[in-house]
């Protein structure tokens, strides 16, 4: 790539170097795929399996992943919002972490693994201390598809497609728990965000709960949830729309035009980078310009801390005329 590519990755210069080259002024940067990133956590190289380890080490390597990515951020703060990676078997240390990952610099909120392994499901009334603390310090609630990947699925015909059939469903599981679950009830300012799972799946999916919900057998579920699944969406949650394509934005008002945030994904391959300009043209093309700033911009900046005001002179400076993707 032009001025570093992947290796951008761990390199700050070089990262805002591809990121001015792509148009991209701000950047929300999660654990790296499939958290190899953070140590003793991620997938064996040779195997794909996480081999289990013991819960002291887990914390150790979520808070020294968490620290370098402060320092990593500091270098670009006004650019970037760095997610903090948590472990979750012990809910008062992760609580504990997230207040300390925040006062570190990190305001781009924690990551919800899309899978709970061992653990209890994200329903279960353990988690209020993390939802409790994240609402405290507005932070959101990330979720990505971080549990299942190709390496869970045997050598047999159809393996690939299988995987990307499934994966999209998994990454959802998480919104489903913590709505019926009445989390969204019980912190009604927590943010909740859905990444990298496309967007075309929310009417479909909110229509099919709403009509749950106004079921005779659901009388007892909206005893405790007072709202409709789609009132709870319009509140409380956001979809990180990496993979926004043309059909999707054109279910933007059923979505929320204020609830998708596009992102290139950089540096992964599968993303827009390092073409954003291009395909950003390709899919948000005759959409009135006023969306296509929410979309790619403002909702963002808002969920995540970005101060427009700082970054004006780097949009006028590296980022696409209007006309040109509009």
């Amino acid at each position: 790539a032009r001025a570093g590519g992947r290796s951008g990755c761990c390199a700050p210069g070089e990262r805002m170097r591809e990121l001015d080259a792509d148009g991209v002024v701000g950047e929300v940067i999660f654990p790296g795929a499939e958290n190899y990133h953070v140590p003793f956590h991620g997938r064996r190289p040779v195997t794909g399996r996480v081999e289990a380890q013991p819960v002291e080490l887990l914390q150790a390597g979520a808070r020294a992943y968490n620290r370098w990515l402060a320092d990593f951020c500091a270098a670009n703060a006004d650019r970037c919002a760095g997610v903090a990676f948590l472990d979750y078997h012990d809910v008062d240390w992760a609580a504990a972490e997230i207040r300390r990952a925040r006062e570190g610099g990190l305001r781009g909120g924690v990551l919800l693994p899309g899978e709970w392994g061992d653990l209890p499901s994200y329903n279960d009334p353990r988690y209020d201390a993390v939802w409790s603390a994240c609402a405290e310090l507005d932070l959101p609630v990330n979720t990505h598809p971080t549990g299942t990947t190709l390496d869970d699925y045997a050598e047999l015909p159809g393996r690939t497609a299988i995987f990307l059939s499934e994966v999209k469903w998994y990454a959802h599981r998480p919104f489903t728990f913590v709505l019926w679950g009445g989390v969204l009830e019980r912190f009604p300012t927590l943010r909740f965000v859905l990444t990298e799972q496309m967007a075309d799946w929310v009417p479909e999916t909110l229509e099919y709960f709403d009509d749950l919900y106004d079921r005779p057998i659901f009388a007892q579920i909206r005893a405790d949830l007072p709202l409709r699944p789609s009132e709870y969406w319009e509140r409380q949650c956001w979809v990180g729309a990496s993979f926004l394509v043309h059909k999707e934005v054109e279910l933007r008002d059923r979505i929320g035009v204020g609830k998708i945030m596009w992102g290139s994904d950089y540096p992964h391959a599968e993303g827009t980078w390092a073409h954003a300009k291009k395909k950003l043209a390709e899919t948000v093309g005759g959409v009135p310009r006023d969306e296509v700033a929410r979309m790619v911009g403002t909702n963002a900046a808002a969920i995540y801390g970005f101060e427009p005001r700082k970054l004006a002179p780097l949009v006028d400076r590296i980022g696409p005329e209007p006309g040109a993707v509009t």
